[in-house]
């Protein structure tokens, strides 16, 4: 009776750690969003193992919605053109988009500061992001993107950057403007100290290339916080450098400024996969996975419960 005591205390433990494990709140701060005519395009069809995307945009909403019931993502940062944003706001009966808007330079959808303040002021742009200046061969903290920043400092918007390189080959057909020295975390310092009360996070934490950089960052501006994203399932090297990242920002102290994003792009499945990645990380403890996951982020949104 004993042993058949202990075994079944021990199934209720495991399954509830299970339980608790399913179900955890979770936050993606890097979701994206496309129209029908752009889905076709820049992005490959199949991802670095050799498993194809979503078949269409609406296909590829989804599947991404799906995996937001599944995994419990109550919120979702997405970016992309306004247009496909709004979609996906308009058929998100739970209210967990967060509006983002992609952009590689100032002028993309014909944008200036004066439409960018009114959507702004329309809770159209909720978060300004994915800024992404590397792939049209500039930098955030050059002086076509300040109206933008002086106005999400002005209204309290939060910025999300691309850190890190972008996909290889890129440069030599949509981003032919692409340097990896572009995607260097140290080129939003002037950023950081023009504009100390933004809330701004870098997406990658530097990707393969800046790792340390990103955490030398985080350590001289203790505003900074930082994503995961893509460096958690898209190719094994990426998924051995974020693992040395999250190790040394635990080490470091600023673990309490990492949140979960999973990059999905064309690949809804990299969601999960983003999230048994994270999971099986053993150096983490359960408490600093669930910040990770959820409470990291909702601290930097200002969420209320």
């Amino acid at each position: 009776m004993k042993k058949f005591n202990i075994i079944l205390l021990t199934s209720t433990l495991v399954h509830l750690s299970l339980f608790a494990q399913t179900h955890t709140k979770i936050i993606d701060m890097h979701i994206h969003s496309y129209t029908e005519s752009e889905f076709e395009g820049k992005e490959p069809d199949q991802d670095y193992y050799g498993n194809k995307g979503s078949k269409d945009a609406e296909s590829h909403r989804l599947e991404t919605f799906a995996a937001f019931e599944k995994f419990n993502i109550v919120k979702a940062m997405v970016s992309g053109n306004p247009e496909s944003v709004e979609n996906w706001v308009t058929k998100d009966s739970n209210q967990r988009i967060i509006r983002g808007i992609l952009m590689y330079t100032p002028d993309d959808y014909d944008m200036d500061s004066v439409k960018f303040e009114q959507m702004v002021k329309d809770n159209k742009i909720e978060v300004f992001g994915e800024t992404a200046p590397y792939y049209g061969g500039t930098t955030l903290s050059d002086s076509i993107w300040q109206p933008y920043l002086q106005i999400c400092e002005k209204y309290d918007i939060p910025v999300a950057v691309h850190m890190g390189g972008g996909d290889p080959g890129g440069t030599y057909s949509w981003s032919p403007k692409a340097r990896l020295k572009l995607g260097d975390p140290y080129t939003i310092e002037d950023v950081l100290v023009k504009y100390p009360k933004l809330r701004i996070y870098m997406m990658h934490a530097g990707g393969e290339d800046w790792p340390e950089h990103a955490l030398r960052l985080m350590a001289y501006y203790p505003q900074l916080y930082t994503d995961l994203a893509v460096m958690l399932w898209v190719e094994p090297n990426t998924q051995r450098y974020i693992k040395e990242f999250i190790k040394n920002a635990k080490e470091a102290g600023y673990l309490n400024r990492v949140m979960f994003g999973s990059d999905q792009m064309k690949f809804p499945y990299a969601i999960e996969k983003s999230i048994n990645f994270l999971k099986s990380l053993d150096f983490l403890t359960d408490k600093e996975k669930e910040d990770i996951f959820y409470n990291n982020a909702a601290i930097f949104l200002k969420l209320k419960e």
